[in-house]
């Protein structure tokens, strides 16, 4: 029993010694926790990210605004989607400009692009863009006329991520288009 006693006491000893430790620690490249949702204006330069891109500073940073920055709209002026027909297995490259509803021809369907953002970024406090370059493009759009209608977020680098999940058509972000 005596060594039980003995035993636990210096797990327990072990244990909070290890936990104090790491809350004096801060993981090199971990973005602060900022619970006051930023506007790119309010957003400091050079912010740094999370994940695979912790090293890549956040220049912009916008949380769930609905529309298209003014910064973007000036390099970009929309995005190229792959609409693919599921049973004769064509594509075609459609340019779909912002904030534009696009009715795609020989098809019921329109999308529109209701954000983007050319260096998708998430963190606590929302999504926004790392940079202005196409590093990571994602596009939230709305597809109108199909069953199901998608109001969701498409990806060039994760297109299997949320995709449009449409019986008789593909839809796929292929990259942005810039002025």
């Amino acid at each position: 029993m005596k060594k039980l006693s003995v035993l636990t006491l210096c797990i327990l000893l072990a244990f909070t010694v290890a936990c104090s430790q790491n809350s004096k620690k801060r993981t090199a490249g971990a973005m602060p926790v900022n619970p006051t949702p930023q506007t790119a204006e309010q957003a400091p330069e050079g912010t740094p990210g999370e994940g695979a891109h912790a090293n890549i500073p956040a220049t912009k940073f916008e949380v769930n605004k609905e529309g298209v920055d003014s910064s973007i709209t000036a390099l970009y002026k929309g995005i190229t989607i792959r609409l693919t027909d599921r049973k004769t297995k064509q594509s075609k490259d459609i340019v779909i400009p912002f904030s534009t509803p696009t009715k795609l021809e020989g098809t019921p369907l329109t999308v529109t692009v209701t954000q983007f953002y050319p260096d998708f970024m998430m963190s606590e406090t929302g999504y926004g863009t790392r940079t202005n370059e196409p590093n990571n493009p994602g596009a939230k759009v709305k597809i109108e006329g199909g069953t199901p209608e998608f109001d969701g977020w498409l990806f060039v680098n994760f297109p299997d991520i949320h995709p449009y999940d449409n019986p008789d058509y593909n839809v796929v972000l292929i990259n942005a288009v810039k002025k």
